[in-house]
């Protein structure tokens, strides 16, 4: 325990150097969990490769026991945080939503990992939703100067002062951030300077395609307009954010996919599979009239359910007239339907924004695959 408390006040001033060799030590006194505390210590200090790999270790730790739960849920939010993982972020935001105003304390109270609403926040960002990360991280702030925990407040303040920039609001952001650093070196918190100095070299893309509830926000060239959401404007986003990469339209129409169906020309159902499909119907149409016989009704319900379902897979198999549909009818479908709301986007666009119209116009592609191909690099807040 004396070591866990050792371990997180050093994470908590980022001496990351003096952090190395403690979780090896703590492994050999008996500390079951030694890979969460090297992620934790990796995705505090920002490092992407060390937090990808140490996470994987980690990971392999799971499942951990309710006194470490807490230690973990934040590893997999500051993880997630450096790794720019959009879909861990969705997940462990609704996870740890419910928790707002909360603190995250494990084993016993020997390891206090902050506010819950400073990693939300974290997440939020993540996910570009910065007017949410700002009110998380100011409630996280708060909770943390009513508890007169300075640290904590520091922390929480350093990461709203990068979301006050992220919004456009530069005067802010730099007030905030010299009042963190200056806070910050007051306590030794070392790592908060160097992070403040990363962010304030950073230059906010001057670009902006960004939704927030039901409305976009679209500015370039120096021009801002905003239009209420259509699943063109979605699909722009999904390009504008993979530029020079080809993306198959049947992946527009399910974004959110793991895996994206390889479409050909094969048919869904071939005719050795549809005769099988018939003999079985045939055989369930006799089963059931002998189970309707003998009054069973429970075992004609069943049947009746399989019958149904086989009608219904031969009626999706087969399209006008009961030609057999192929998957490449699936395909065309997709380079139709992506192409036609894509078009219909930039057509408004037209009118509101003419010059990120023609932009879009000259840089969009449709088709089976879809891109983005911008002649320079054009950087975009998403």
């Amino acid at each position: 325990m004396g070591d866990q408390l050792r371990w997180s006040t050093l994470l908590l001033q980022g001496r990351f150097a003096e952090l190395a060799d403690l979780p090896a030590r703590m492994s050999d006194a008996g500390h079951s969990h030694p890979g969460l505390l090297r992620a934790l210590a990796a995705a505090h200090a920002g490092d992407e490769a060390a937090t990808r790999a140490l996470l994987a270790e980690a990971t392999a730790e799971a499942p951990y026991s309710r006194e470490f739960t807490p230690l973990w849920l934040r590893c997999q939010a500051q993880a997630a945080a450096v790794l720019g993982d959009r879909p861990a972020a969705e997940r462990l935001l609704a996870e740890l939503a419910p928790y707002s105003g909360e603190w995250l304390v494990s084993l016993y109270g020997c390891d206090l990992s902050g506010p819950v609403d400073l990693w939300t926040g974290l997440l939020a960002a993540t996910l570009g939703d910065h007017d949410l990360a700002v009110d998380l991280f100011t409630a996280a702030a708060r909770s943390a100067d009513r508890l007169r925990a300075r640290p904590w407040s520091i922390e929480a303040r350093s990461h709203l002062a990068t979301a006050y920039q992220n919004l456009g609001d530069p005067t802010r952001a730099a007030e905030l951030f010299d009042t963190v650093t200056a806070e910050a070196t007051s306590l030794g918190l070392h790592h908060i300077p160097a992070r403040v100095r990363s962010a304030r070299t950073e230059p906010l893309p001057p670009n902006e395609f960004r939704r927030t509830d039901s409305v976009w926000c679209l500015r370039y060239a120096g021009q801002e307009t905003r239009v209420p959401d259509s699943k063109g404007l979605r699909d722009l986003h999904f390009l504008l954010g993979r530029p020079g990469t080809d993306v198959p339209a049947v992946r527009l129409l399910s974004p959110e996919a793991p895996v994206v169906p390889s479409y050909t020309g094969d048919p869904l159902l071939d005719d050795t599979a549809k005769a099988a499909y018939r003999h079985r119907l045939t055989e369930l149409d006799a089963a059931i009239d002998h189970a309707t016989t003998l009054g069973d009704d429970t075992r004609a319900a069943t049947l009746d359910t399989e019958r149904a379902a086989l009608l219904t897979e031969l009626r999706t198999s087969s399209g006008l007239a009961g030609r057999t549909r192929r998957l490449g009818d699936e395909s065309e479908r997709a380079r139709k339907a992506v192409t036609a709301r894509i078009r219909d986007a930039i057509r408004k666009l037209a009118d509101l924004h003419p010059t990120l119209a023609d932009h879009l116009h000259a840089t969009i592609t449709t088709g089976s695959s879809c891109s983005y191909h911008p002649t320079a690099p054009t950087p975009w807040r998403l």
